[in-house]
């Protein structure tokens, strides 16, 4: 029987599927699911678990980042994969197979009784309503706004990008909110951002610099609700009420989106709801997550519009070149709007496909995990 530590509310396509797997092995092992929220449960479970058993099987959902920002140039490893490497060292007579939300994790564990299965990052919970969600076809195009920057919790991909919009003269195309919390917010950037400018960033830096500034100082960006859940009376992480409620709006009155996505610097990467609401909403995609995130999404059969947008970015591993040239290499896709309303026009049916593709991401995910699983079974005994 699975020790359930924790569980994220609506985890309709993981767990079950993970429940199943492990009740279908006739191995002697034991098994864990849990939500890596809040990361000091998880710390927890990692540093004083002792296991008994010759295979230890554990479910790890969402993030493990421990809200900790991952600074690229000094670090290897997120938080909580370093976590979860201490324990697998300490156990190293027991192989261990670990479900993960995150991909490409294997570049920051690598040891040789662990063996890491990826099941799909959190864009893969709700499946019920997603695989039924309208998309946002009826677009006005009386709107003078070419793209969509939402922000909401402050992190430092985030921030940089935000700064090099307005630092660079984007802003005024955009449709752009940010999370403005006196208590919280930075009020000087490279206090609060621990990235590092080479010699090669001079133009760069002071584009950011003076952008941060003029972010602070903007009355046009939309101040973000921090509880967005109990705002709209819906339950928590219940991300379909959200699109319905406030983005559903902001889709309709633009055609490209900046995805800031919860992870960025990070060997591994993470998908959340975020990407999912920009397919759903049909604007075109230019994705700020980890390296390989766009190879990722077109493995899944999603077009990424490749001949409209410019994903050269996705391969960059400095961050702030990856950011930079996420947007200098589209802007005219952002800055002008005749051009990118008659490509949408244009591209109107394959938005329609990439719907589809979404609703059935899941099958997907279910049928590597099972393949993965029952590889990593077959290696082991």
């Amino acid at each position: 029987m699975t020790h359930v530590v924790s569980m994220p509310p609506n985890d309709d396509f993981t767990y079950p599927l993970f429940n199943e797997l492990v009740n279908g092995i006739s191995d002697d092992f034991e098994s864990y699911y849990m939500w890596s929220t809040p990361p000091s449960s998880m710390d927890s479970f990692f540093q004083n678990t002792k296991c008994s058993k010759p295979l230890v099987i554990i479910g790890v959902k969402d993030s493990i980042d421990g809200w900790i920002p991952f600074n690229w140039w000094h670090d290897r490893q997120n938080s909580g994969s370093v976590s979860i490497e201490g324990f697998v060292r300490r156990h190293p007579d027991t192989n261990i197979i670990l479900f993960t939300s995150l991909e490409q994790l294997e570049l920051e564990l690598n040891e040789p009784n662990l063996h890491i299965i990826p099941w799909g990052g959190d864009w893969v919970n709700q499946r019920t309503e997603y695989s039924v969600l309208k998309p946002v076809l009826d677009k006005n195009f009386d709107s003078d706004r070419t793209f969509i920057c939402l922000n909401r919790h402050v992190r430092p991909h985030r921030l940089i990008t935000l700064s090099y919009l307005f630092g660079s003269g984007y802003a005024d195309h955009g449709i752009i909110s940010y999370l403005k919390n006196p208590c919280g917010n930075p009020d000087v950037l490279l206090d609060n951002v621990n990235w590092e400018f080479d010699s090669g960033h001079d133009r760069i830096r002071e584009k950011i610099l003076c952008g941060f500034d003029k972010l602070l100082n903007s009355d046009c960006v939309g101040n973000d609700t921090y509880d967005i859940y109990k705002k709209y009376g819906v339950g928590r992480n219940h991300n379909i009420g959200n699109f319905e409620n406030k983005l559903r709006s902001l889709y309709q009155n633009s055609f490209v989106e900046i995805v800031g996505e919860s992870q960025f610097s990070a060997p591994s990467f993470f998908i959340t709801e975020k990407t999912a609401h920009s397919f759903y909403g049909c604007n075109f995609p230019i994705i700020l997550s980890g390296c390989g995130t766009v190879a990722h999404l077109r493995e899944l059969g999603l077009d990424m519009f490749d001949d409209i947008v410019d994903h050269g970015y996705d391969i960059i591993a400095n961050p702030f070149d990856r950011i930079v040239t996420a947007i200098d290499s589209n802007r005219r896709l952002l800055t002008d709007p005749n051009y990118v309303k008659s490509a949408w026009v244009q591209c109107r049916s394959r938005f329609e496909r990439n719907v589809d593709v979404m609703h059935n991401i899941y099958s997907w995910y279910e049928s590597r995990t099972r393949q993965q699983f029952a590889k990593t079974l077959e290696l082991i005994r």
